[in-house]
């Protein structure tokens, strides 16, 4: 017959087993906590970087250094490439720059306003058409073709007739559009200013023709009057 002890020690061995068979399986369970760290831990995957712009890269030529050496200093040269200015627009640009402080060498200004006037010069017109004509069908007869217009060439400027007027075509548009003159409205002080500052940029303006060509300025493009003079009442007849 089984004795006390002996129950005691069936029991304490199965008690025993329950918690081990337990024990297992609390082991064997995945850890939530864990698996989260472990997730939050994982490095998102990298973003693809934006690709860099293109630098760029003007067309070869004599003012190509000149270009790229002083006029990036201030401004992109996508301003460069998109412009399309002519000759006397370009020279004009130059000055301006050197106004504003661009040290480029009074030798180089038309070696850079020759090599940005040859790329980046106007645009042509567009041909009419789009295109090759379709040839006509056989058979039928060929339909006419509408002319295209052709814009008219620009009238010359010519300037009033006048002591200075040879000095002023010979002269000042070596640099600029006559247009420049003709489009102007200044007073004596200020023509002297500008003749001024065409000489010191180089313009070789004889010193004895200085101020012909400044009476000439002034006398044909001056101030415009600012109201036309009113009419002076005629006086009343005494009676």
């Amino acid at each position: 017959m089984p004795t006390l002890d002996n129950y005691h020690r069936r029991y304490s061995a199965l008690i025993a087993g329950v918690l081990c068979v337990l024990g297992l399986g609390i082991s064997a369970a995945p850890s939530k906590s864990g698996t989260q760290g472990q997730d939050a831990g994982q490095a998102a995957p990298p973003a693809a970087a934006a690709p860099a712009p293109k630098p760029v890269e003007l067309p070869e030529g004599d003012g190509k250094p000149l270009a790229t050496e002083y006029c990036q200093m201030c401004h992109k040269l996508t301003n460069l490439t998109k412009a399309h200015k002519d000759l006397d627009d370009w020279k004009d640009t130059i000055h301006t720059m050197i106004d504003r402080g661009a040290s480029i060498p009074d030798d180089k200004v038309d070696i850079l306003a020759q090599y940005l006037v040859a790329n980046f010069g106007p645009k042509a017109a567009a041909p009419a058409t789009g295109g090759a004509a379709a040839a006509p069908a056989a058979g039928s007869a060929p339909s006419p073709v509408a002319a295209t217009p052709s814009t008219p060439t620009p009238a010359a400027v010519e300037l009033p007739e006048g002591d200075g007027k040879a000095i002023a075509t010979e002269n000042c548009q070596a640099c600029h559009k006559l247009t420049n003159l003709t489009k102007a409205h200044k007073n004596l002080d200020d023509w002297k200013e500008t003749v001024q500052t065409m000489i010191d940029r180089g313009a070789n303006v004889p010193a004895d023709q200085v101020d012909t060509l400044v009476q000439y300025l002034a006398k044909n493009f001056g101030p415009k009057d600012a109201s036309a003079p009113a009419a002076t009442p005629s006086p009343t007849p005494a009676q």
